[in-house]
């Protein structure tokens, strides 16, 4: 296991460099001193993991974000001394997947690194297959992938992974504690903000109206729920004659 760590601070990387040694002796870390370093390093290694500072000397730690995350789906932690909530609704908008503030215990970022890995490697979708359709929007969860209004969605993993349980609950509403533990997991139930940063990301790109969304509905206090709506060229029953040519949009690939 291949983690990047982009930290300018080198007694801080020789630190976490000895962390690991001692706590997960099997992962390999990578180490940039710089944004340039850090984007290069992200095409030459590809690491399975990027552990990013956002304060570097050439280059700011959210653009370097933005620029991963438009060009590859490894996951990503940012780790800064910054803890203001705007930074970290910036940084989660941006495509990062996790947000750790300086300082941290060495075992609580091992967990965290641990619990993002192992959702980037899950695979099983507890027995079902198959997509799921209502209204204009198809959820092919063999493929981890989505269509709305026959265009396909470019989602990170973690939108899929919001939308994929959405869709396998749809009808019912999916409180905030239940969302966050079953995407980010259970230490994440008192992080509301992470569930509402990603359902605004949502909305933008499958609403046709995000103020006055048709699909992803609040339950103000509670949670969400997606909303079952017939589906298009569809009939009473749910058939979905468009399902098959919709979905020959998406390419063979495991995931988006």
């Amino acid at each position: 296991m291949k983690i990047l760590l982009v930290d300018d601070e080198k007694d801080f990387v020789k630190i976490l460099g000895m962390a690991f040694h001692v706590y997960r002796p099997g992962y390999t870390l990578v180490a940039a001193h710089n944004g340039n370093d850090a984007l290069a390093a992200v095409s030459k290694d590809a690491p399975d993991m990027v552990l990013l500072d956002v304060m570097l000397p050439d280059m700011d730690g959210f653009e370097i974000c933005q620029t991963i995350r438009a060009q590859s789906s490894v996951p990503i932690i940012l780790l800064t001394a910054r803890d203001r909530e705007e930074d970290v609704v910036r940084g989660l908008e941006l495509g990062a997947d996790d947000y750790l503030t300086k300082p941290f215990s060495h075992r609580e970022l091992m967990a965290r690194i641990d619990a993002l890995l192992r959702r980037a490697r899950a695979t099983a979708f507890n027995g079902q297959a198959g997509f799921f359709c209502t209204g204009d929007l198809t959820v092919d969860f063999a493929r981890r992938q989505a269509i709305i209004r026959h265009k396909r969605l470019e989602l990170t993993p973690k939108e899929y992974e919001v939308l994929e349980h959405l869709a396998r609950n749809a009808g019912q509403v999916l409180t905030h504690d239940a969302l966050l533990a079953k995407v980010w997991g259970p230490q994440y139930r008192d992080e509301p903000q992470y569930l509402k940063t990603y359902i605004y990301r949502l909305r933008k790109k499958i609403e046709e109206n995000p103020r006055s969304p048709r699909y992803i509905v609040s339950h103000y206090g509670t949670g969400y729920r997606l909303e079952q709506r017939q589906p298009s060229n569809g009939s009473e029953d749910g058939a979905y004659p468009a399902v098959e040519a919709a979905l020959q949009i998406l390419p063979d690939s495991e995931c988006v």
